[in-house]
């Protein structure tokens, strides 16, 4: 399989440094979904057993929380992590530039080769 080249001034990002995926948004919004709708019944439950002022101020939170509940959840938090750093691979061995033993001669056509249909 051959390797796939990435060219030269091409950056890297390193995967720790990456943003959290979408499933942890996800995760999180539904959390806090939840969270205020436990609260909108705390809401009525305080609403059935207060007297009568506080009762209204708990109607009127368990009226409006699912509309704010819903912007929440519908919020992307967008946490910007400070820029990435690029990647910087070890260096690799390189060959010796000089060569090594040289036999020197000269190519003659034809001299010790045989063709495909020769035996």
């Amino acid at each position: 399989m051959p390797r796939r080249r990435e060219p030269a001034d091409a950056t890297v990002i390193s995967v720790t440094s990456a943003q959290p995926g979408r499933s942890v948004d996800l995760e999180s919004r539904i959390a806090r979904y939840a969270w205020m709708m436990s609260l909108r019944i705390v809401c009525f439950v305080l609403a059935v057993l207060t007297p009568s002022p506080w009762r209204w101020m708990f109607l009127v939170g368990a009226v409006f929380l699912p509309s704010v509940a819903v912007v929440l959840a519908n919020a992307h938090q967008g946490r910007k992590l400070a820029g990435a750093e690029a990647y910087e691979p070890p260096p690799r061995p390189e060959l010796d530039p000089r060569p090594g033993i040289v036999v020197s001669g000269d190519y003659q056509p034809g001299q010790g080769q045989r063709g495909d249909t020769e035996k």
